[in-house]
């Protein structure tokens, strides 16, 4: 990703290069910014005064956790994914407990993290190596702006749907469709082993309900 702050007094937006590969679209709610395009891979973008840009590789997932001042301070028994789930893609996330030698002894985690994109999107965690993973609950925040899911599994188990935003938080597992952000937010415990999500974009038949 790429981060891309305005740094001048008073100034509404500023000039930035991107690579092809870059995706235009707000970190957090998966709108388009307002850009002019000046030349090939340069543009001016417009960008409100409290609002900084970053911008993100098209298919790519950015695993995320709680901000801290000194490294021994994360937390990492939270482990948030953001990405899209129009576009397919793959990612392996690293682990070990970043203190000792260990790894070198197999001590370390890797997890490919793989989204399939379609009608029917799966998002697959698989494991290698002997670390135990820190990670006791995950948290999916995929954007995807055509529609709400029809349902969410883990492993074929159907996760709770939430229409409302506090009781999906207080929930321990579920998911819910923010019509703002246009995102589906998933959150389970972490089964520590390979698993999949699967996300049901299929059309249902309310009658036959």
């Amino acid at each position: 990703c790429m981060i891309a702050p305005v740094v001048e007094q008073n100034a509404r937006g500023r000039h930035v290069y991107l690579p092809e590969d870059m995706l235009l679209v707000r970190f957090r709610s998966g709108d388009d910014y307002t850009v002019q395009t000046m030349q090939k891979g340069h543009h001016w973008l417009d960008v409100p005064m409290n609002e900084v840009p970053l911008f993100i590789r098209r298919g790519h997932v950015i695993p995320l956790c709680r901000s801290a001042e000194y490294v021994d301070a994360l937390d990492t028994t939270k482990l948030s994914l953001v990405g899209w789930l129009e576009v397919g893609c793959a990612i392996t996330l690293y682990e070990d407990d970043g203190r000792t030698n260990d790894y070198r002894k197999g001590a370390y985690l890797k997890t490919k993290i793989a989204v399939k994109a379609g009608v029917k999107t799966v998002v697959t965690f698989t494991n290698e190596g002997s670390y135990e993973t820190a990670v006791e609950s995950m948290y999916l925040d995929m954007i995807h702006r055509e529609k709400s899911p029809f349902y969410v599994q883990v492993d074929g188990k159907e996760l709770p749907h939430f229409l409302h935003r506090r009781k999906f938080e207080e929930a321990e597992s579920g998911w819910y469709y923010s019509q703002r952000l246009k995102s589906v937010q998933i959150k389970y415990p972490n089964p520590k082993k390979n698993h999949e999500v699967l996300v049901s974009f299929e059309q249902f038949d309310l009658i036959g309900m």
